[in-house]
């Protein structure tokens, strides 16, 4: 019964979030037809980010309906923990800003930020060096967070506080290349004005640096998002198999002979 009440109340949650986007969409489609300022672009981004970043979470670490039923394991704690989990990340990554503005002498006052980026911060970082030195930290110490994770056995893959530390720690830079390339939310460049992490990189940059360094952080978070669900109880079995191993051995006449080892 609580699992088709939540079932019930997500569903319910999500088609309400569906229809204001669509009533959004059609005020924004009537204001070009009558030639009027579209006021409701940023809106429509906005919920559009809002939207993406849900469906990202429930696709990556939402336990199937009825694997929750039979574990009955969605409790106020484990909740709690998750949130938790989540909480450290995103200090994981701020503090890594702030750890490199100590470390490089850069000034910064804190914020509130956006969507994906709670809080936000202005800074001077007074050379190119500095400046992409504190804009990358924050997602190369939450990539290298969750790499620690992965590689200590000694850690509950499984447990709600590492669930919902992993979740940010991966989703977080999704959303942020996704930003940086289609939503311009979190990342804005505005003349001089800049915010968000890529978009400082590409300031004290280059446009080809900040555009490697998303595609590098987003290929990073898929790869460890994929080895993390395969650790989940919930997974199923022909995710949770054996790697497949490419081998390669050397000849005595010269040369080198390879194997690929597969699991049927």
């Amino acid at each position: 019964m609580a699992c088709s009440l939540l079932l019930m109340t997500l569903m319910s949650t999500v088609g309400e979030t569906l229809n204001k986007l669509k009533r959004t969409c059609v005020i924004e489609i009537s204001l070009l037809k009558t030639g009027l300022r579209p006021f409701a672009t940023t809106t429509i981004v906005k919920k559009t980010a809002y939207l993406l970043s849900v469906a990202l979470f429930l696709a990556f670490f939402g336990k199937p309906p009825l694997a929750r039923c039979e574990e009955q394991s969605l409790t106020y704690v484990s909740v709690l923990k998750f949130s938790a989990g989540l909480a450290t990340s995103m200090l994981i990554h701020e503090g890594a800003h702030a750890l490199v503005a100590g470390v490089t002498d850069i000034h910064m006052s804190w914020k509130v930020g956006t969507y994906n980026q709670p809080i936000g911060f202005t800074e001077n970082a007074g050379s190119d060096a500095k400046g992409v030195a504190l804009y990358s930290s924050g997602l190369i110490s939450q990539a290298a967070a969750a790499e620690v994770i992965l590689q200590t056995k000694k850690v509950d893959k499984n447990d709600a506080y590492v669930r919902g530390l992993m979740a940010w720690n991966i989703i977080n830079p999704l959303l942020y290349s996704l930003d940086y390339w289609i939503f311009h939310v979190s990342n804005q460049k505005n003349g001089n004005r800049y915010q968000g992490d890529i978009t400082g990189i590409e300031h004290y940059s280059n446009k080809t640096t900040a555009d490697v360094y998303a595609i590098s952080m987003t290929a990073i978070a898929l790869y460890q998002g994929y080895r993390y669900l395969k650790t989940q109880s919930w997974a199923p079995d022909w995710l949770r198999a054996e790697e497949n191993k490419l081998l390669v051995a050397p000849l005595p006449s010269g040369g080198f002979m390879a194997t690929y080892k597969f699991s049927f």
